[in-house]
């Protein structure tokens, strides 16, 4: 019978795109194993086309004990999985999947959490009494492969509308970072100076960035409004058919970047050397105390250091 893994990811969307590596050094290690991955419903379709995976089992975020106790009986305790590598590396997994499964089957299994440098794992036990399961960790040194998305690919609906030369602009982020979002009135200028390049702009977006795309794009000759018109899984193809994409610090330019586009990341200091790229002369990251400290000069010249590479 072939072994059976479950990886543990849910989002949010630009840290569920930084695990792929990690993802699919899972797959690499267990190459004839059926391997299937725990996430939330909106990152099952790039999960898919990841390729890693042989089933994917969504977890919603419903906080209730009932909807817990469904997922973990269901996913974890009925299976018998021979080890499970746990990247999400959360209260939501340490608190709540790792006991839960543990009561449910008396059985810690192999629990794999990711640690610095290596992964730690969690060998099969039936001690019957509870012993937290970071006490009887084993570590094991694992070299990480780099983010991969480039295998990536959507359906294409809308792909018709794309101008011939193009650049993507990605003005948004998750709601509740909106101190991460550089200011729109700066993204319409940068459509002038684009158009003065040959490069029509494509501003994509979901309904949460509507205000900033319609903002950007309203009476604007030199704009795309590509509002709700791609997946996630179309970004990969959608990022390395432009010239450059230019956004915000948020998952759908980290996933053109990892997917291989030539792409322009504007960040906060907070987050910016713990998240940024880096040995890449494809991306170039920017970064401010606030984000409107990044001046329009400094973007169109990122760009035109990461278009001549």
């Amino acid at each position: 019978m072939a072994e059976a893994v479950l990886v543990i990811k849910h989002g949010a969307l630009g840290d569920f795109v930084m695990a792929s590596g990690r993802m699919q050094t899972v797959r690499r290690r267990h190459p004839d194993a059926h391997v299937a991955l725990v996430t939330e419903r909106s990152l099952v379709g790039l999960a898919r086309s990841m390729g890693y995976f042989d089933e994917i089992v969504e977890d919603s975020r419903d906080y209730r004990f009932s909807t817990w106790w469904r997922v973990i009986k269901r996913t974890i305790a009925d299976r018998r999985w021979d080890v499970i590598y746990d990247l999400q590396s959360s209260n939501r997994t340490l608190c709540r999947y790792y006991p839960l499964a543990l009561a449910a089957t008396g059985n810690a299994m192999r629990w794999g959490r990711v640690a610095e440098g290596g992964l730690v794992f969690r060998t099969s036990t039936r001690k019957p009494r509870y012993v937290p399961w970071f006490w009887r960790n084993r570590r094991e040194d694992v070299e990480w492969l780099p983010p991969d998305l480039s295998m990536c690919h959507g359906g294409h609906e809308n792909f018709s509308v794309l101008p011939e030369r193009y650049a993507l602009l990605v003005p948004g982020c998750s709601a509740g970072n909106e101190h991460k979002r550089w200011p729109a009135s700066r993204y319409r200028e940068l459509t002038g100076v684009l158009a003065g390049m040959g490069l029509k702009s494509v501003v994509l977006g979901t309904k949460a960035e509507a205000k900033e795309v319609g903002e950007i794009c309203s009476g604007n000759p030199h704009a795309v409004d590509f509002l709700g018109k791609s997946s996630i899984e179309d970004i990969p193809d959608l990022a390395n058919g432009a010239a450059v994409v230019v956004g915000n610090d948020t998952g759908p330019v980290h996933i053109a970047h990892i997917a291989g586009a030539r792409t322009v990341i504007l960040f906060i200091d907070r987050y910016y050397g713990r998240i940024a790229p880096k040995g890449n002369d494809k991306v170039a990251s920017l970064h401010g105390a606030d984000i409107g400290d990044i001046s329009l000069d400094a973007v169109v010249d990122a760009i035109g250091k990461v278009v001549e590479k």
